[in-house]
């Protein structure tokens, strides 16, 4: 029988990422057709790419070119982070030590994520947390992908 880590090993694209709140209703912070991966290496680092399909091509070709409002419109549309994870076996729980981020007041902190694995689906759960007049809860749903 394999560990839970042992379990994460590898990698997976991403199915939903929805913010389920306290009274109910589920919103999608990125928009339902959100795409992207989230890799775990055997040597204890992840990286987690979220990224809102369709975002304007530069004018220009490549990053040195773009101007200020591209640059921002293509950071708004995608969420990246990577580092070092831990998981805790017994709470079924991992521990993202994230090294590198697009939100630099991310940079240092550490994402806990706790696991459900049932056949080739994968779900991180935040923690609950306040958002307005209600408690809010990250749900981020992955799907193994296939070795070929």
């Amino acid at each position: 029988m394999q560990t839970v880590r042992q379990q994460l090993i590898g990698s997976w694209r991403l199915v939903s990422y929805e913010i389920r709140g306290s009274d109910g209703p589920v919103t999608y912070p990125m928009g339902q057709n959100v795409t992207g991966f989230i890799m775990y290496v055997p040597g204890g680092y992840m990286s987690a790419n979220l990224m809102v399909p369709g975002r304007p091509a530069f004018s220009g070709g490549g990053a040195a070119s773009a101007t200020p409002a591209q640059l921002a419109a293509a950071a708004a549309g995608y969420f990246a982070y990577a580092g070092r994870f831990e998981v805790d076996e017994s709470a079924a729980l991992v521990l993202h030590h994230i090294d590198v981020c697009l939100i630099p007041n991310m940079v240092g902190s550490t994402q806990r994520r706790y696991i459900t694995l049932e056949g080739s689906r994968l779900t991180l759960r935040g923690d609950p947390m306040p958002a307005d007049d209600r408690v809010v809860t990250p749900f981020i749903i992955w799907d193994r992908v296939s070795p070929e």
